[in-house]
C-alpha cells in the first residue's frame, strides 16, 4: 500500500492521550457521526460491514447515546464500538493533536533503531540472538541486516526476539525470511483484499537475492509478547504456520489488518484498508498468534534460553 498506510501497532499510545473534556454540541455531535460514515464508506475494506456499522451508528444517534458526553469518553465510546462490532482493533478514533497527526512510520527510520534491530549477539552454547524492535525497510536497513546475518553466521541456534516490536514495514521481514527458509512456498502463505477490491491477491512482497548468510537448516526460535504487533506478528505467524520455528513467550497483539489516517476537523480517525488471511481463510485480527510454548515471567530471554538448553 501506499505510505499513508499504516501497518504499526500504536493504538493504545494514543489512548494516553489528555484528550479536552468538553461536552460537544448537538451539531457538532451530529458532524462527527456523519464524517465517520462517511470515511468508513470510502476506506473501510468491508462494504457490508460499513452498511452494519452506519445503521448502528444512526440508531444509536437517534437514542440520543452520543450526544452530552464529555469528548474523550465519546471517542473511546465509538472506537470501542466500532471495534466490536468488525473485531478490527486497529479502529480508532481520537481528539486531533499536532504529535498523533505524524505519520509514525515515517518517523521511525529516524531513530536509533539501527535498521530495526538493536542487539546482535553469539550466547553461550553458540547461540545467535537477535533484538528486533521496528520493521524498517530501505536499503540502509537491509545493509545492516545483512551485516547482522553475516556476524552471526555459524551459529547452531538462532532466536529472534519481537517481544517490543509495534510492528513497522512488512517488506522488512520478508527480507529476513528469505534468508531463514529454502522454499520459497512462504511468499504465497498471505492473502490481502483491500478497499474497493474484489480479488484476493499475494499479500508479502517477495524477496529472492541476498548475499548474506542462510540458516535454513537451524532450529529457529521467536520470541512473542502482548506488544509483537502489526507487521512482526505477520513474521511469527508465517513461520508458524509454515513450521519453521518455534514461537515462544505470550500471545500477540492481533493487530494485523492495515490502517489508514484520516482527518475530521479536530478528529482523526484510524480506517483499516485492507484484510489479510492465510489461503485457507485464517486471520490473526482480534486473536494474535498463540504461541506453541507460553512463558510465565517477565524475562522472555533468560526463560527462552532455560528451554532451549534443556531440549
Amino acid at each position: 500500500m501506499k505510505k499513508n498506510i499504516l501497518t504499526i501497532l500504536l493504538f493504545n499510545y494514543f489512548f494516553t492521550f489528555a484528550q479536552e473534556s468538553k461536552v460537544l454540541t448537538t451539531l457538532e455531535t451530529d458532524q462527527l457521526i456523519n464524517q465517520i460514515s462517511t470515511n468508513l464508506k470510502q476506506n473501510y475494506f468491508d462494504s457490508e460491514k460499513t452498511k452494519t456499522l452506519n445503521n448502528i451508528l444512526t440508531k444509536k444517534l437517534k437514542k440520543n447515546e452520543f450526544y452530552n458526553l464529555p469528548t474523550d469518553s465519546l471517542t473511546k465510546k465509538l472506537t470501542l464500538l466500532l471495534r466490536n462490532q468488525t473485531n478490527d482493533i486497529h479502529f480508532y478514533i481520537g481528539k486531533s493533536n499536532p504529535d498523533v497527526e505524524k505519520d509514525p512510520i515515517k518517523e521511525l527510520p529516524k531513530q536509533n533503531f539501527n535498521g530495526g534491530f538493536t542487539e546482535v549477539k553469539i550466547l553461550e552454547n553458540n547461540i545467535g540472538y537477535i533484538k528486533w524492535d521496528r520493521c524498517i525497510a530501505n536499503d540502509e536497513a537491509f545493509r545492516k541486516i545483512k551485516s547482522a546475518l553475516v556476524f552471526l553466521e555459524g551459529v547452531d541456534k538462532l532466536i529472534i526476539d519481537i517481544s517490543e516490536n509495534p510492528g513497522g514495514d512488512g517488506r522488512s521481514g520478508n527480507f529476513i525470511n528469505y534468508h531463514l527458509y529454502e522454499n520459497p512456498s512462504y511468499q504465497s502463505l498471505l492473502m490481502k483484499r483491500c478497499v474497493g477490491e474484489e480479488n484476493w491477491y499475494q499479500s508479502e512482497v517477495a524477496y529472492n537475492y541476498s548475499d548474506a548468510p542462510k540458516f535454513f537448516d537451524i532450529p529457529l526460535y521467536i520470541i512473542t509478547s502482548k506488544n509483537t504487533g502489526s507487521a512482526s506478528e505477520y513474521f511469527a505467524f508465517t513461520a508458524q504456520e509454515m513450521q519453521r520455528a518455534t514461537i515462544i513467550g505470550k500471545t500477540t497483539a492481533g493487530a494485523g489488518n492495515p490502517v489508514t489516517m484520516v482527518t475530521m476537523g479536530d478528529y482523526f480517525m484510524y480506517v483499516p484498508v485492507c484484510e489479510i488471511v492465510t489461503y485457507e481463510g485464517k486471520s490473526i485480527e482480534a486473536k494474535g498468534v498463540i504461541p506453541d510454548i507460553e512463558l510465565i515471567s517477565n524475562d522472555l530471554l533468560n526463560e527462552t534460553l532455560n528451554y532451549i538448553n534443556k531440549e
